[in-house]
This record gives C-alpha cells, sequence and structure tokens, in this order.
C-alpha cells in the first residue's frame, strides 16, 4: 500500500466528504448546480447539506471525464457512511406471498420453485440481493435532475459515480441508443445488490390506454431481467434474489394495474417453462401503498384456480410486517438507550407527520381543510405568516378549523408506545421520573397520550392557547377552548367559514386581535413556555451530577426547518459534555442523519427510515 492511499484511509469520513467535493466545485464552478454550494464554508456546512452537495454534483454531472481514483474512494466513504444510516431491510426477511414450493396442475407434482414476494419501500436499502432492477432510460446514463424521485435517480446516487461510468462504457461500446425491452447488467458498486440489471421500458402519454405492442415491450423488459439474472452467478448462500422495482409506472406513464398484471403474468410464465432455475426470490419492489394493494391482490389470486394463472398452483402466504435488518447504527442505537440512566426526548414535527398529522401533507390539507384551498394554501406549513385574509371572519375561522383537527386528532399508538416504554424505563423514585420530553411540536400529543405536562417542554408554543398579537401583557395568553366552543356551532359544514357577521373576539386587555400562541413570527409569546425550559435546563444539570450518569437523547423527526431550537442544541449538548451525553437520531432523510464526527467518536448514531419501525428496532420488545 501506498504512503499516499494510507493517509487517504486515516482521512475521517468527513475529511473524505469534503475533499471530493471541493474537486467537484473546482471542476464544475460554472455550472449551475455548483453555483449553489460555491460560496458556502465546508468547515461550518451541516454535514447532511454537504451530502446533498455531493449528490447533487454528482447527479448533475456527465461520465466524463471519469474522476480520479482517489476521489472515487472519498466519494465511496461518504456513500457507505449515507447507507449505514439508512433502515435496511433484508430480502430474505419478507415473507413471500407465493412460497418456494409449487404444484403442477397437469402432474400434480411438488417441485421448488422462486419464491414471491411484494414490498414498499427503498430499493436500495434492500440487503441480500443478487441483482435489483433499474427502469433507465435510453440514453441509459441515469437521471441528471437533482432530486428528481425516480427509480433511475435513486439508484445512481447511491450506486455512486462509478455506475454512470459503466453505463457510459457499455453505451460506448454498443454506439447507439438502447432499445426498449432489453437488459443490461453493471456492478452494483456503493449499493447493497451485487449487480444492477438495467432496462428501458414502454413510454406513453400517461392517462392513456396501453397498446398490444407496449404491452408486449413491458413484458419483454420482465424476460429479459429475468434471462440476465440467469446468467449472473449464484450466491455463496444459495439463494439467488432478484429485485423489480415497477417498470415504466413512473414518468414513463404505463397505468400501475395493468403493469402489475404484466409484471407477475410474466414471471411466473418464465418459471413455469423453466423449473430448473437459479433465481430462487424475486421482490416486486413497489412506491406506494396503492401499488402494493394491486401487488398483494395479483399474487394471492394465484392460489385460486381460474383459468388465468399459468400451469401451476401457489398456496397463498400471509404478508407480515417485515422487520428491520440489525444493522451496526440498529445495534449501537439499541445499546446507547439500554445502558442510559437518563433520558431526553427530543420530538420535532416529523414525529407527528409519522402520525399523519403532516403539516407538509398536501392530501392532509384538501382532506380536512378543503375550504381555504381558494386562498392558495397547499398545506399547513403555507398558512403561517400569511396576512391577505379578506376579513377577520375568514381568518378566524381557519384557526378554528385548525384546532379542531389538533383537537380531535386521534390517539396513536407510537405515542402510547413511546409513554409505556420511557415511563417503565425510566421512572424514578418519589415523581422524580429520569426522563424529559423537549419538544418544538406544539400539537400536545404528549400529554394527551399520559406524559406528565409537567415533563414536557414546548419552546414553540401550544395550540391550547391563543394570545394578543401586540403582547400587551405577558400573559395576555387564555385557553383556546372556550374559543373553539363558541365558533364551532357557527362554521358552515361546507365553506368551513364563519358567518361574515360573526363577532371575533379580541384581546380582553387592549382589544388587539388575537393569534395562534405558536412561534410564527416576532408576535409569539415566549413566557407561558420559559417555566418548562427552566424545568428541563435543571434536568439536564441533575442528569449530570454524577460523572457516573449516562444520558442519552433521543431525537425523533428533527429536521432543518428551526435547526437551532433542537437539532443544533443537541449536537452542542453532546460536544460539551464529551460523550456523557450520547445522540440516537431517528426520522426521514436530515431528521435521522447524525454528524459524521459525532458518530466517529462513538458520541452520537443516526437512522434515516419510517420512525415506527427504527423505533420498535431500538427500543425493545416493549415497543
Amino acid at each position: 500500500m501506498s504512503s499516499e492511499h494510507h493517509a487517504r484511509e486515516q482521512l475521517t469520513a468527513k475529511a473524505q466528504m469534503h475533499r471530493a467535493l471541493r474537486f467537484l466545485l473546482d471542476q464544475q464552478h460554472t455550472s449551475k448546480q455548483c453555483s449553489r454550494f460555491a460560496t458556502c464554508d465546508l468547515d461550518t456546512l451541516d454535514d447532511w447539506y454537504a451530502m446533498t452537495a455531493l449528490k447533487t454534483m454528482l447527479c448533475a454531472r456527465t461520465a466524463e471525464p471519469f474522476l480520479p481514483l482517489d476521489i472515487k474512494e472519498a466519494i465511496d466513504t461518504a456513500l457507505a457512511y449515507d447507507l449505514a444510516s439508512r433502515a435496511q431491510v433484508s430480502a430474505l426477511d419478507i415473507n413471500p406471498i407465493l412460497p418456494r414450493r409449487l404444484t403442477d396442475r397437469e402432474s400434480g407434482k411438488h417441485q421448488s420453485g422462486p419464491s414471491i414476494s411484494v414490498w414498499k419501500g427503498d430499493i436500495t436499502t434492500i440487503r441480500d440481493c443478487t441483482a435489483i432492477v433499474n427502469a433507465a432510460n435510453s440514453q441509459m446514463l441515469g437521471c441528471f435532475i437533482p432530486g428528481h424521485k425516480c427509480i433511475d435517480n435513486a439508484i445512481h446516487t447511491s450506486a455512486g459515480p462509478q455506475l454512470r461510468e459503466a453505463c457510459y462504457a457499455l453505451m460506448e461500446e454498443q454506439g447507439c441508443l438502447e432499445a426498449e425491452g432489453q437488459a443490461k447488467v453493471t456492478p452494483g458498486y456503493n449499493l447493497n445488490s451485487k449487480y444492477v440489471i438495467h432496462t428501458v421500458g414502454p413510454q406513453m402519454s400517461r392517462g392513456s390506454v396501453p397498446t398490444v405492442e407496449q404491452a408486449k415491450m413491458l413484458a419483454d423488459c420482465y424476460r429479459s431481467c429475468l434471462q440476465a439474472a440467469e446468467e449472473l452467478p449464484v450466491p455463496d448462500s444459495g439463494r439467488k434474489v432478484l429485485v423489480f422495482c415497477s417498470i415504466s409506472t413512473g414518468i414513463f406513464g404505463f397505468p400501475s394495474a395493468e403493469a402489475c398484471s404484466i409484471a407477475v403474468r410474466t414471471v411466473l410464465e418464465c418459471f413455469s417453462h423453466h423449473c430448473d432455475s437459479t433465481i430462487t426470490d424475486v421482490v416486486f419492489d413497489v412506491f406506494s401503498e396503492s401499488d402494493l394493494d394491486l401487488y398483494r391482490h395479483r399474487l394471492s389470486e394465484l392460489s385460486y384456480d381460474d383459468g388465468k394463472s399459468p400451469g401451476v398452483v401457489f398456496p397463498a402466504g400471509e404478508q407480515h410486517i417485515v422487520k428491520l435488518y440489525d444493522s451496526p447504527s440498529i445495534q449501537i442505537a439499541r445499546t446507547i438507550i439500554r445502558e442510559a440512566d437518563y433520558l431526553i426526548l427530543s420530538a420535532g414535527a416529523g414525529l407527528s407527520a409519522s402520525t399523519g398529522l403532516d403539516y407538509t401533507s398536501a392530501d392532509l390539507f384538501s382532506k380536512h381543510l378543503p375550504g381555504f384551498k381558494k386562498y392558495g394554501f397547499r398545506c399547513l406549513y403555507d398558512v403561517f405568516g400569511f396576512q391577505s385574509w379578506p376579513s377577520e371572519q375568514a381568518r378566524w375561522s381557519y384557526f378554528m378549523n385548525h384546532l379542531i383537527i389538533v383537537r380531535d386528532w386521534p390517539q396513536q399508538e407510537l405515542y402510547s408506545n413511546l409513554w409505556r416504554t420511557i415511563s417503565t424505563r425510566f421512572a424514578g423514585d418519589a415523581g422524580d421520573d429520569r426522563y424529559f420530553v423537549r419538544t418544538s411540536n406544539a400539537d400536545g400529543l404528549f400529554v394527551r397520550h399520559g406524559f406528565p405536562a409537567s415533563r414536557v417542554s414546548t419552546p414553540q408554543g401550544h395550540y391550547a392557547q391563543l394570545q394578543c398579537i401586540r403582547k400587551c401583557r405577558k400573559d395576555a395568553v387564555f385557553d383556546a377552548a372556550p374559543y373553539i366552543a363558541a365558533a364551532e356551532p357557527h362554521l358552515d359544514p361546507i365553506t368551513q367559514h364563519l358567518p361574515a357577521d360573526f363577532p371575533v373576539p379580541t384581546c380582553p386587555y387592549c382589544n388587539s386581535n388575537l393569534d395562534l400562541c405558536v412561534r410564527g413570527g416576532s408576535y409569539f409569546n415566549d413566557h407561558p413556555f420559559r417555566q418548562k425550559e427552566q424545568d428541563y435546563r435543571g434536568f439536564c444539570e441533575r442528569a449530570l451530577e454524577s460523572s457516573a450518569n449516562k444520558v442519552v437523547i433521543l431525537e425523533i423527526g428533527v429536521g432543518m426547518s428551526t435547526p437551532s431550537v433542537l437539532r443544533w442544541h443537541n449536537e452542542d449538548l453532546v460536544e460539551e459534555s464529551e460523550g456523557r451525553i450520547k445522540l440516537v437520531r431517528v426520522g426521514r432523510d436530515a431528521a435521522g442523519s447524525c454528524p459524521f464526527d459525532l458518530m466517529e467518536q462513538g458520541y452520537g448514531v443516526g437512522t434515516q427510515g419510517d420512525i415506527p419501525d427504527i423505533l420498535a428496532a431500538i427500543m425493545g420488545s416493549s415497543f
């Protein structure tokens, strides 16, 4: 090993990522994508933003010129950290709907065949698979639009730039665009999967009906991928697992129901004619709940002799919730929590969003607040700071409807599990419990699910209260319940608005407007929440009184919307305590991303993914 290579190995993951970023910034300094990050100070840039910058520039970068080996190695290091922080599942833990035992209709003999299963999730996080299928375009070079939600982009982003280089080499050798219905194989590079099988499906106008030729072309994609997988070596485990994405159903516009039928029928027909297949397992990976239902229904139908199935009968299996792969990050998080004497539960918007109360959801807004879409609102977040109400009655109508949604939000198993597990595990003597909740959520769900109000701090406010918008007095804060009770009978069930002559309440002290007592601008009155913040600081001091005490911050769903409130505060606590306080970070995307330095020092760990699944994995059997 050269001294230069050894020196590169000694660099931290963060330093490797910054090294790759500086190279790309220098190389692409005139590009539009690069300009977003050109003025950033990498030394102070949050690791999540740095990783986003790296992925953005790699996505927009052409295959040529090929990257130097040392830069590829630096990128590989960063992507390995990124993948390790994402919740993953093993393909072998996905319970098949059609097991590996099948019966020939004509002979009645039993024979082995591949298991068939369906799973909803990120295809790049499936472990123990031999190959995954990529729905490519005819250029075969991946997607060049950073952040685009297509499967092509997801696979290339996780695999790294070597995948684009490999595809480029294949296309240069071929000398023409890739035809529909074919398949090409490349290594998987930084993916869990050892190989990627690329295929180009038929493209059509969304909403149109597939022609016979388009249906045949889609079936050819599945046949070609199966043939390509047959030619791959059988792993030492003896399990050759092929994971299909939903080819052509994304931006290529093929209707999901027809695509599902073609996929299932084609795959099963192929296996019915090739009983000696080396493929042992097939997983159909889908993106949406509706697609999941389509595949479950179609596969379950095949347990019946309906005359439409191929020449085999499959007994239907029972679909179950897939447990997460017990990755090092999951194990570390579990150990930190198990060994902790005190727990700080730090919760952001991602926690409530995981129970459906998602302030970024257009579907939630359309379902609960259709009468307010005419103002241009798309989601609950859009309303904060809005000043162009046509009348005070319209403004008050929205507030009352919003508060009713929060008041009536149903009990959630996730919060109940948190309360049961934490109150049992960190119960103290004589009411001196060894946990404290600090949350930016103003919905009151912690208290509603059993957490004592004395152990919950909400520095961003609370929807249970209204305040004087002028903050005329520090105690000009009022219980919202009587105001809701007065307005609710007068809300029109269709328009969701109050009558034009409804007397909108004002501050009883100064006659100014009332507003939600939630931080949304300089008007926010934080006085009612200061005592709980003081209680929280006192809890932290008591937890650290003994040098033997171990403290964990379980941070759930805290992203980058208001990082100074919880996220950066938590990181500062960990760093200042020199590891006596450790951080377990859980959530989607940024909310599950822990700084590289904290991970390398053993001070923290992050897991990106579905919050209930991750908590079930790290909190133990009682969760």
